[in-house]
């Protein structure tokens, strides 16, 4: 087994369509969240290093500076300079926006007829799950459900609803023009994105396959901290309960 760690540790795991702009790379995370979801990986390959070394001795002190220095690397590229920080702080924004916007669509229940909007729990699902553009796609269909279900009673309440929910919808869809644009922007370094984030990335396959087979009978909650989702989960936290202009 290889486990990308020969040949600096591309094994070519991720794939691109064309070596190009943000949008073409396939990565589970978005350029800007790689070194974070990284981090996460280290921390636990951290702490469980000897259970990895009993296994696969290559999982060293060397191998774990590599990785450090990977993630140093691909947060230098992606994450650092005056645009870099305007992504961050637009994406914690998003965050704390979509929170706020699932609690206005909870609301609803108190003062809509629930039973008449289509799907509803899945429209609470795709809100809680805070994908930005899966949001975007349900939310005018939502406005257009709620606008034909008007109550008759606290329709006051009820319309100060949906004009909030109309109005975070529209500076969300704002955020994320102006977040693509900083995301393709940063696109010009083009093959040294690539390469930085390909290297990154086989590293980071490599450790979480490790760390699910070595996990995933003995101890089932390790495994999981192994798992892309879960890893996907924590990057959606961290940009919860970060603070613009402090992001490490």
């Amino acid at each position: 087994m290889n486990y990308g760690i020969k040949n600096g540790g591309n094994n070519n795991k991720s794939i691109t369509n064309k070596i190009g702009g943000m949008e073409t790379m396939d990565f589970p995370f978005n350029f800007d969240e790689m070194p974070i979801a990284a981090k996460f990986i280290s921390d636990s390959f951290s702490r469980d290093i000897e259970d990895f070394q009993r296994v696969y001795p290559v999982f060293d002190d060397v191998f774990k500076a590599r990785f450090a220095e990977q993630i140093r690397k691909a947060k230098d590229i992606v994450c650092c300079g005056p645009e870099g920080v305007k992504i961050q702080n637009i994406r914690i924004g998003v965050f704390r926006k979509i929170e706020s916007l699932n609690t206005l669509i909870l609301e609803t229940q108190d003062y809509f007829p629930i039973s008449r909007i289509k799907q509803y729990d899945y429209i609470v699902e795709i809100v809680e799950k805070k994908n930005l553009s899966s949001i975007l796609s349900i939310v005018p269909n939502l406005l257009q459900q709620l606008e034909a279900n008007m109550p008759t009673q606290n329709e006051d309440v009820a319309q100060s609803i949906i004009d909030g929910i109309r109005s975070i919808y529209q500076v969300l869809k704002l955020d994320r023009i102006e977040l693509n644009r900083l995301l393709n922007s940063r696109g010009l370094l083009k093959e040294e994105v690539f390469r930085c984030l390909n290297h990154l990335w086989a590293t980071m396959q490599d450790v979480m396959e490790i760390g699910q087979s070595l996990y995933r009978k003995d101890d089932p909650m390790k495994c999981v901290e192994y798992e892309l989702n879960y890893i996907k989960m924590k990057v959606k936290t961290f940009w919860m309960h970060s603070v613009p202009d402090t992001v490490d």
